[in-house]
């Protein structure tokens, strides 16, 4: 684990290779090229088009960080964090797509069996089909080991019944990764969830409503209803009652993805207001050639430098096979909020501009809100920093 306490340097290197650029270029021009020119669209009509999906699928978005033996692209995962920034940097809701498709491609990595990854794996890492998680429900979120979502044991099977809201790509998935109570343990709750892979198809399972959402409209949030759905044992992700475990791998992953999108968000913010400024025109001047903006800039890219290498920091952790979890914590807290700063001051320096539709400052401002939200809160990511740096402590004081 990255120690608070007497950090070592071993714990800081970033190990960054040609294909990273390459990967970083392609992404780049595919979000110039094809994304950008319908952006505001997108925000607007609350859509992605299914064109713009097969085109992500066909240049292997959705199989970065997943096996070549499974169909992946077998890159690493600093990779999946340079095509995530590069694809909020123009449209954080499309970005959201590949992040929600990771939580359950990655947890089939990390956790199938050969039959599961061959089954299921495979289709979501050659982007042939779509996934979605669903762990939140009306009166879970924050609170993961709260779910009433239950699965009962009938034979070799089992019958889940419950709700699921805000189930992110689950209007176009075709693989859930779906999390129910399976038992219950007293003083111990998280021990009695587990995982299971449900296809859309499957009887009593049915797709809700989108849910409209302040931000990263385009990527549609939905509730999910499971009446009577029955699943087989064989569909358990990591055995039963391991879901807990399964999720937080999930989440521990999601935040290095969901950092990249504040880091996105943030430079598409910053190079909003640095372009604006520059070509308007104010007292005789470009409002740039004012002191007061270049201090706010200076503070605004100073951040979002810190941002960056702290989300390159925390993918490169995970793929020396190092512990990463508190460096995506921290890596993801700060970057969404680093990000939310950026777009304040871009809103600030547009003056009538910043907070018009038919510019984009306010948007990222939308956007970067529910970043701050999902994968754990942000005050969630604080509440784990803090207690990994009390243990720590403790230890250090042989308190334990």
């Amino acid at each position: 684990m990255t120690k608070f306490l007497h950090p070592s340097i071993n714990d800081f290197s970033i190990n960054l290779k040609p294909e990273h650029q390459e990967i970083q270029e392609l992404a780049r021009l595919f979000a110039a090229n094809e994304i950008a020119p319908i952006a505001n669209k997108i925000d607007q009509e609350d859509k992605i088009p299914d064109t713009l999906i097969k085109k992500m699928s066909e240049l292997g978005f959705l199989s970065v960080p997943y096996p070549t033996e499974y169909g992946g692209a077998g890159y690493d995962y600093l990779s999946m964090a340079l095509v995530i920034e590069e694809l909020a940097r123009v449209s954080c809701a499309v970005s959201v797509i590949p992040v929600a498709h990771t939580l359950i491609a990655m947890p089939l990595t990390s956790f199938g069996t050969k039959e599961q990854k061959t089954q299921y794996l495979t289709p979501l890492a050659k982007g042939d089909k779509i996934g979605a998680h669903a762990m939140t429900e009306p009166g879970a979120g924050s609170d993961v080991a709260g779910i009433t979502t239950t699965a009962v044991k009938d034979g070799d099977s089992w019958i889940i019944n419950g709700t699921k809201t805000f189930c992110t790509n689950g209007d176009i998935a075709d693989i859930f990764l779906i999390f129910a109570r399976t038992s219950n343990i007293q003083n111990k709750r998280h021990l009695g969830i587990s995982a299971f892979i449900v296809e859309r198809n499957t009887d009593g399972f049915t797709i809700g409503n989108p849910i409209s959402k302040t931000g990263i409209r385009g990527s549609k949030s939905v509730e999910l209803i499971l009446e009577d759905v029955k699943i087989p044992d064989s569909n358990i992700l990591g055995g039963e009652g391991k879901g807990f475990y399964v999720a937080m791998d999930c989440y521990d992953h999601g935040r290095i993805e969901i950092a990249a999108q504040g880091v996105g968000v943030g430079q598409a913010a910053l190079e909003s207001a640095a372009k604006y400024i520059t070509q308007r025109i104010a007292f005789g001047k470009p409002i740039m050639e004012f002191q007061g903006p270049q201090f706010l800039l200076a503070e605004v890219s100073s951040e979002l430098q810190a941002a960056r290498l702290l989300t390159y920091w925390a993918a490169s952790l995970r793929d020396q096979d190092k512990d990463f979890v508190s460096a995506a914590c921290i890596a993801k807290m700060y970057a969404t909020e680093a990000a939310e700063r950026a777009a304040l001051t871009a809103i600030k320096l547009g003056g009538s501009a910043g907070v018009a539709t038919e510019y984009p400052m306010e948007r990222y401002l939308r956007d970067i809100q529910v970043t701050k939200i999902y994968e754990g809160t942000n005050d969630i990511q604080r509440v784990t920093l803090g207690r990994l740096l009390y243990k720590e402590t403790k230890n250090e004081l042989g308190l334990t």
